[in-house]
């Protein structure tokens, strides 16, 4: 994967922005109980800008586990760049694989979380994830597997 230079993801990410209107959940075809967002940035005035939120959710009855990837990505006519990503997994047993441990990557700076993120929910993601990346989402992101009205 490709990843923007730390000052780089700084810079892009130095200002207030949204996503509106995030849509829905899509189920991933190719991975069992996996869910993906994905929506474009808008900068304060909402002129669209050249970044990219996905938004990767997995939640396995069977195993306990349950995954959340958020990244920035810089869009490319070649392809994408990472600029952020928040990397967060629950297990119901204790994770031995120190890059499964909750954490952070800001352009091609790895961030080690805190253990306390494992019990994090999907608000607590999402809050650190705007946080981080002064992206707000207009309306608030819902959860992949709580059934919405809307209207």
């Amino acid at each position: 994967m490709h990843d923007v230079n730390y000052e780089e993801a700084q810079e892009l990410l130095k200002t207030p922005q949204r996503c509106e209107n995030p849509g829905d959940w899509e189920p991933e075809k190719q991975q069992r109980d996996t869910w993906s967002l994905s929506i474009g940035v808008l900068d304060q005035n909402g002129i669209r800008t050249q970044l990219q939120v996905e938004l990767i959710y997995r939640h396995s009855q069977k195993t306990g586990l349950t995954w959340y990837k958020f990244t920035v990505f810089l869009r490319h006519a070649w392809g994408l760049e990472r600029v952020y990503q928040l990397d967060v997994t629950h297990s119901l047993r204790p994770i031995k694989d120190k890059h499964s441990l909750p954490h952070e990557h800001i352009g091609k700076r790895r961030v080690n979380g805190e253990l306390s993120w494992q019990k994090w929910q999907m608000k607590d993601v999402l809050q650190r994830f705007s946080t981080q990346t002064k992206i707000e989402f207009l309306p608030p992101v819902s959860h992949p597997e709580v059934f919405e009205l809307k209207g």
